[in-house]
């Protein structure tokens, strides 16, 4: 291959406007190396957000869409020491300025809404993986042990997509410091992310009591996953309380309420039924007010906390997880890649992936 290929989005409009385009194969500087991509993750909500500008989803264009990919190496800058041609890295796309902290973005996805991490965004890091070639930050290429994932697991290399939610999934876990015999309210389970903290945190020891509203895919996550119990939610907080409390007091609550929803009663509901000294994370997309018990909370000493993403260390601990089968990928977990397309196909891949909105589904483009 002597060209890239590339997926662009032209503007944020409807109807769509995206392009291909092919241009020289990228060559890495320093801090950078340049991936090949095998595999590349395509939101079920991709094809909204492409034409219905989102405020708190702003990204630069015209650019490159599309955050975390599987890739090989294929160049890297003078100042790396470790990466190597050839090599299969899973590119993280939460990116951190490497002179402040505080200005994180997701390549290929948001700009991060401040006048500082718009420019990290725009002038640095604008582009994201709906390529053939990708340019990414050193940091952000990180090893994967081939022969244990593939030889000793037998996945395939698509099936390994998987991995940024388990990431995202494992920042809310590690926030509530999660042990090994505690029970944990997780949800709703039945979507990719909070599904995907049903799994970790199972992994990690905890009884899970995985909520939502769609019976069948809570039985699924149930028949899949060790020491889960589920709740069907009703959207009354005092049935939906005592349905969690039939459990027992639970230890903590991983919330992932998408954005679709606007004050969800199960949040009260996952709050009373916590013990003394319970904590919450928060790490859905809810964008308005919600309603909290107040009192209650005070007086039992709940610690709430909201979480975004998650640490380097923590999500090369995810890495080693799946490495050493502790977290499992594949369809004898019940996952699932429902969709493999080329760039090219991107209509169709979008309608495959706003249909794959259940727990262990994934669509991709496979430049």
């Amino acid at each position: 291959m002597s060209t890239s290929k590339s997926l662009i989005v032209r503007s944020v409009s409807q109807p769509l406007d995206l392009e291909i385009r092919n241009n020289p194969i990228p060559t890495a500087g320093p801090g950078s190396a340049v991936v090949q991509v095998l595999n590349a993750v395509i939101n079920p909500a991709a094809s909204f957000t492409l034409s219905v500008p989102v405020p708190n989803f702003q990204f630069p264009v015209p650019s490159i869409y599309g955050h975390s990919c599987i890739g090989r190496i294929v160049s890297v800058g003078q100042d790396s020491t470790s990466l190597r041609e050839g090599q299969l890295v899973f590119v993280d796309s939460f990116i951190t300025s490497r002179d402040d902290p505080d200005v994180e973005i997701l390549m290929g996805l948001m700009d991060g809404g401040t006048p500082q991490s718009k420019k990290l965004a725009n002038e640095a890091w604008r582009d994201g993986c709906w390529t053939t070639h990708a340019v990414v930050p050193l940091e952000n290429a990180i090893p994967l042990d081939e022969d244990a994932l593939v030889s000793k697991h037998g996945y395939d290399i698509n099936e390994l997509c998987y991995m940024p939610r388990f990431a995202v999934a494992y920042g809310g876990v590690s926030s509530l410091s999660i042990k090994a015999g505690e029970t944990v309210i997780v949800g709703p389970a039945t979507g990719g992310y909070g599904g995907a903290a049903a799994e970790v945190a199972a992994a990690s020891g905890a009884r899970v009591i995985a909520f939502g509203r769609n019976k069948g895919a809570l039985a699924k996550l149930q028949s899949n996953i060790p020491h889960v119990e589920t709740v069907v939610l009703t959207g009354d907080i005092e049935k939906d309380t005592a349905a969690f409390s039939a459990f027992g007091q639970a230890d903590a609550y991983i919330d992932f309420s998408p954005w679709q929803v606007q004050n969800p009663p199960h949040l009260q509901a996952a709050i009373r039924s916590l013990r003394r000294r319970g904590r919450v994370s928060l790490m859905g997309g809810v964008t308005g007010d919600i309603s909290l018990p107040y009192w209650l909370i005070m007086m039992n000493s709940i610690e709430l906390k909201g979480r975004w993403m998650y640490s380097r260390k923590e999500i090369r601990k995810v890495v080693k997880m799946v490495e050493m089968g502790v977290l499992k990928l594949g369809k004898s977990v019940g996952h699932e890649v429902v969709g493999e397309f080329a760039l090219e196909d991107w209509e169709q891949a979008f309608g495959a992936a706003g249909k794959a909105t259940s727990w262990g589904q994934s669509v991709v483009f496979t430049p």
